[in-house]
């Protein structure tokens, strides 16, 4: 015959729905805290990035050969030890929020703008930093990959933004082919140009900062940016988020 369940009993059931209840309540606070921390971030670095003449308007060529009436040259930042400080925190507070350093043995920076950053961060985290080579060197031991990569380490990609995603997916694949394990990827910024998406059809998942349409908004909101620039960009975003959609 079951037991009927007491008095005593059911106050303790009471007790751990309210347990679980609060803890349940203390994560979702917890996760409004921090997308309110990121927007925070992002208005702090968009100041630095505008003061350092990170962020630049006219007709740019990108690496991936794309037309462009905007650029952002984040390696302007590395002769600003302070704008690069809030960037590295930027990026250590998104590990350590949405990814958790005990699930990192690695980190590498995609070369050339994300090593300053990979650096950095590794050095706040005391995790060991490699970084691959985009071409072998043909000299010593022809290396791809810089540092000491252990078959299984987890390895935590970081980089300054995402455009396409080519370079992050090629570091990733160089990594995996010597025995590595790539699930995750750090940026400051996303140029909403369909690169999370093939990020994530190569088992790649993005940990972004902010989106270039919020920054750009926030800039125009406040004064930052003149209302021409801001629709000429708001367009342009608008079309190459449609037009770059990966295939699935």
């Amino acid at each position: 015959m079951a037991r009927r369940i007491g008095y005593c009993d059911r106050t303790e059931l009471r007790r751990n729905d309210k347990g679980e209840s609060m803890i349940l309540r203390l994560k979702e606070i917890e996760g409004k805290v921090w997308e309110e921390e990121k927007l925070f971030l992002m208005k702090q670095v968009g100041i630095l990035l505008i003061k350092n003449n990170a962020i630049k308007f006219g007709d740019y060529i990108l690496a991936s050969g794309k037309k462009s009436p905007y650029y952002i040259d984040l390696r302007q930042t590395i002769s600003s030890p302070i704008t690069m400080d809030w960037i590295a925190n930027a990026f250590t507070r998104i590990i350590l929020n949405e990814i958790g350093r005990d699930r990192i043995d690695k980190i590498l920076g995609v070369p050339t703008a994300g090593v300053p950053f990979a650096t950095v961060v590794s050095q706040k985290l005391s995790l060991p930093l490699i970084y691959y080579r985009q071409a072998r060197k043909e000299h010593g031991v022809r290396k791809k990959v810089e540092g000491t990569l252990e078959r299984n380490d987890r390895v935590l990609i970081v980089d300054d933004l995402i455009t396409t995603g080519e370079s992050v997916i090629e570091a990733a694949e160089v990594v995996r082919d010597q025995g590595g394990v790539v699930n995750e990827l750090v940026v400051l910024l996303d140029r909403e140009q369909g690169g999370q998406q093939r990020l994530r059809l190569s088992r790649i998942e993005p940990h972004v900062l902010f989106k270039i349409s919020d920054a750009m908004t926030w800039l125009h909101q406040v004064g930052l940016i003149s209302d021409e620039i801001y629709q000429m960009v708001r367009e342009y975003i608008e079309e190459e988020s449609q037009s770059n959609q990966p295939s699935s």
